[in-house]
């Protein structure tokens, strides 16, 4: 049993650390080298032009790829093969046709062996969590893209990870239904006390959701920039992009992208 002394440092010790992190495909350097620590219950958004190694950085975290050099770490310990303490959410659902809402959201719960009776239980209040609720029976192919969305994020609620991996989860979605799920994802975030990192194109989308944003260079992918996002919260989505500091961020950001 930790000591109150152990359970303090564990609190305020980092969630994921990369420490010198270097990733090669073949003769190719895609990222490195990386340091930075991620907050334990953080909002970090990761921004970059396309092909820096956004999603690598997921990738190394979940433990389904390993570093050419330097290290990762999960709680303090090396990440050492897949990771089984985080969820993963990705631009595409997951959800397999021919599995109800319910079903779907099922799986990873049947898959870590919980009991049907504490399974049923999970399912009714994640369900509840996200707004799917009477949609229990439902088919994927009877769903909306968001609604999709929404069923992809409560199969991932449903075993409580401690961090949650999203890699650009409302890319498909048109503007609107956007900005819908960025309310929804907020509001998850502040229920559950999570830490969530979120790779994202947008440049909006990231100063909307987070309270840090990292900017990734061109590869082989390297810190660029790190800016702390002195919003309050809660943020109202709409409103938040007439505060002249929305405009401040995004200008900065932008700047520090190498789009050209």
């Amino acid at each position: 049993m930790p000591d109150a002394a152990q359970r303090s440092r564990d609190r305020t010790a980092p969630m994921i650390e990369f420490k010198g992190t270097r990733v090669r495909f073949g003769s190719l350097d895609a990222i490195g080298p990386v340091s930075l620590s991620v907050k334990r219950g953080e909002f970090l958004a990761v921004i970059g032009p396309s092909g820096c190694g956004k999603s690598t950085l997921l990738n190394l975290v979940a433990g389904t790829l390993k570093p050419a050099g330097g290290e990762v770490l999960y709680r303090g310990a090396p990440v050492d093969g897949v990771n089984r303490e985080i969820g993963y959410i990705t631009q595409k659902n997951h959800c397999l046709p021919w599995r109800t809402v319910e079903g779907n959201i099922r799986l990873p719960l049947e898959f870590r062996g919980y009991p049907n009776g504490e399974i049923a239980s999970r399912v009714t209040s994640v369900l509840q969590q996200v707004g799917l609720a009477g949609f229990e029976k439902s088919y994927p192919r009877q769903l909306s893209g968001g609604m999709l969305q929404r069923v992809s994020i409560a199969r991932t609620l449903a075993y409580a990870p401690d961090t949650y991996l999203m890699d650009e989860p409302f890319g498909s979605l048109d503007a609107q239904l956007r900005l819908r799920m960025h309310e929804e994802i907020m509001r998850l975030w502040h229920q559950t006390g999570s830490t969530f990192v979120f790779v994202t194109h947008d440049l909006h989308e990231a100063i909307t959701l987070a309270d840090r944003v990292v900017v990734i260079s061109r590869r082989p992918g390297r810190i660029k920039l790190v800016v702390d996002i002195d919003l309050p919260r809660p943020r109202d989505v709409i409103d938040l992009q007439s505060d002249p500091r929305f405009g401040a961020y995004f200008k900065q950001l932008w700047d520090a992208l190498d789009v050209h």
